[in-house]
Order: C-alpha cells, then sequence, then structure tokens
C-alpha cells in the first residue's frame, strides 16, 4: 500500500474574495436577509410628478425660520428679564462696516490746536485758480527772449532771419518725425550712344534683367544663374 501525502482541501472562494461591495446591505453571500422592498426591476412605480409638487412637508419645516424674518424692527426695546438672544440680536450684523474699529483714524482735538500752529492750512495746488500747467511756462519761457529781440521799429523783419528760422523748424520736424529723403528712381534709360554710361545706370539695367518676369517663367532666369555661378553651365 502506497502512502499518499494528505491534500489539504481549497478554501472557499466566497471566503478569500475581495470586493468593493464586501458586507453592504445587499451581499446574499454573507446576508441571510436582504431587505426586498429596496430592490425592484426595471422602473421603479413611486410617486408620480404632480404628487411630489403637492407635497408641502417641506414648506411647514421651513415655516418657523423664516418667520423670524417676516417682521422688520430697527429697535428692539427689551423688558426686564428678557434676553437679547429671544430677539435674535446676538447675530453679527453683515452690513457693519468694522474697517476701522480696530486703529484710531479719527482726529483728535486735544492736539488740534498745536498741529495747527505748525503746519498752516495751503490751498492744494490743484484747487488754485490760475494755475497753468509747467510745461506752458517753459515754451513761454523759451519764447520771450526771441520776442524780446525783436525790433518794434521794423515794419517787416529780415527775410534771412525768417529763412533760417523756418528751415531750422522744418529740420526739427523731420528729426521727430524721422524724415528720409527720397529714394533714388531707377534710371534705366541712359545716355545717348558714345557718351557712356554711369555705374548706376549699369547696376539699375542688371537690376531689371534679375528681376524680369519672375512669375511667369517659374524662376527659371535666376535658377539659370545659379548653374551658370557653379559651373554646371557654359557661360
Amino acid at each position: 500500500m502506497e502512502n499518499r501525502p494528505v491534500v489539504e482541501p481549497l478554501p472557499d472562494v466566497l471566503n478569500v474574495r475581495s470586493n468593493v461591495f464586501d458586507d453592504d446591505e445587499f451581499d446574499v453571500f454573507r446576508r441571510d436577509q436582504v431587505d426586498m422592498s429596496r430592490i425592484w426591476k426595471g422602473r421603479r412605480k413611486g410617486e408620480s410628478a404632480k404628487e411630489l409638487l403637492n407635497d408641502k412637508q417641506h414648506i411647514a419645516e421651513q415655516k418657523a425660520r423664516y418667520l423670524s424674518y417676516e417682521t422688520v424692527v430697527d429697535v428692539v426695546v427689551l423688558e426686564p428679564g428678557e434676553s437679547p438672544e429671544a430677539y435674535g440680536l446676538d447675530d453679527y450684523e453683515d452690513e457693519y462696516d468694522d474697517t476701522y474699529d480696530m486703529g484710531q483714524v479719527g482726529a483728535n482735538d486735544t492736539d488740534g490746536d498745536s498741529l495747527l500752529s505748525r503746519r498752516p492750512f495751503t490751498v492744494p495746488q490743484i484747487l488754485r485758480k490760475g494755475n497753468k500747467p509747467e510745461f506752458e511756462e517753459e515754451e513761454e519761457e523759451e519764447e520771450e527772449p526771441l520776442q524780446n529781440n525783436v525790433n518794434r521799429d521794423q515794419f517787416v523783419q529780415d527775410p534771412a532771419l525768417l529763412r533760417e528760422r523756418a528751415d531750422a523748424r522744418r529740420a526739427d520736424m523731420h528729426q521727430r518725425k524721422g524724415f528720409r529723403p527720397e529714394p533714388r528712381p531707377n534710371n534705366v534709360v541712359g545716355q545717348p550712344k558714345g557718351q557712356g554710361q554711369k555705374q548706376e545706370t549699369v547696376v539699375d539695367r542688371r537690376k531689371k534683367e534679375a528681376s524680369k518676369g519672375r512669375g511667369a517663367n517659374h524662376n527659371r532666369r535666376n535658377m539659370a544663374d545659379r548653374k551658370r555661378n557653379k559651373g554646371m553651365i557654359p557661360s
């Protein structure tokens, strides 16, 4: 007779399983009794929408809370023996501004006279009458010497001086606006034959030849120049 090892029985699957619904009210593997009233198939047959809207139970529950806000009283006179809690006076008033409660921001009358004696009252500059901006005063100061130099005996000033001032104003305006001279027009006509051509004319012709018909021939001229520069096409 052969001696075979004793095989231990396998543990029950329900005892070793782990599930998020273990020991809940619907765990039929660990409970013998389950509330069947909470289990149904399909759409639950309960109260209709009309019955739900006609249910005024929540109104009765909140009625006592809103009755305290029905009457608005500015001043409540407490009778002897009454506590403020009966009228809800201990509640915090949210409309009260407590920004400056912790600091003394008001004026102190005890040191008011000494403060006024040290620092006399002055009208703010913005409230003074006849006040002009500083930049206007500076412009007036600059124009005064020019006006003083004018000879009032002359009916017409010196034209040379007027032209000089106009040129100075024009140069100043061009400097502020970033004046640029007009670009030189392209001159490709040149001079008559036998008189030679200027270097500017030669450069303008080369630019015109390089940029001629850049769209219709699909840039063939530029590519040909590129191949010619690399030695691929004999020149």
